[in-house]
């Protein structure tokens, strides 16, 4: 984790610890506010050298020992009054993770959109023009 902030590096800590991002913002930098702390965990987790670290921690993790805690997690259950149920929240985290670590879930699609028009209205030609310059800087 040479490259990585201190904060960073606690953040990245933290969300190995937890795999919640919210948290484990709110733990390693400078805020109370849940929201603030959502938005640092959504830009951290998209940032190229933190994903790489997340990513080689997740591969030193040998496929046995994964392969045994996620058998546990599917399992899982708790108690509600003397019967054990099954606990699908704490099965469905576990699915889920052992997806995230190996790859498993597809890669995002993106579709691109080519629309060819002929505006004859001036108003509307500029409104056009306008919002399609937006378009092109926010992408």
């Amino acid at each position: 984790m040479e490259e990585l902030t201190k904060k960073q590096k606690i953040f990245v800590k933290e969300y190995v610890k937890s795999e919640n991002g919210t948290q484990s913002a709110l733990k390693a930098y400078d805020t109370k506010s849940e929201n603030v702390a959502g938005a640092l965990a959504s830009e951290n987790l998209r940032k190229p050298k933190i994903v790489a670290v997340l990513k080689s921690l997740a591969e030193r993790i040998p496929d046995e020992l994964l392969e045994k805690v996620h058998l546990e997690g599917l399992v899982a259950g708790k108690m509600v009054g003397e019967t054990l149920e099954p606990d699908y929240a704490v099965r469905h985290k576990y699915l889920d993770s052992g997806y995230k670590l190996k790859g498993s879930y597809a890669p995002d699609k993106a579709i691109n959109l080519n629309i060819q028009t002929d505006i004859t209205n001036p108003k509307a030609r500029e409104l056009a023009e306008e919002y399609e310059e937006k378009l092109k800087r926010n992408l």
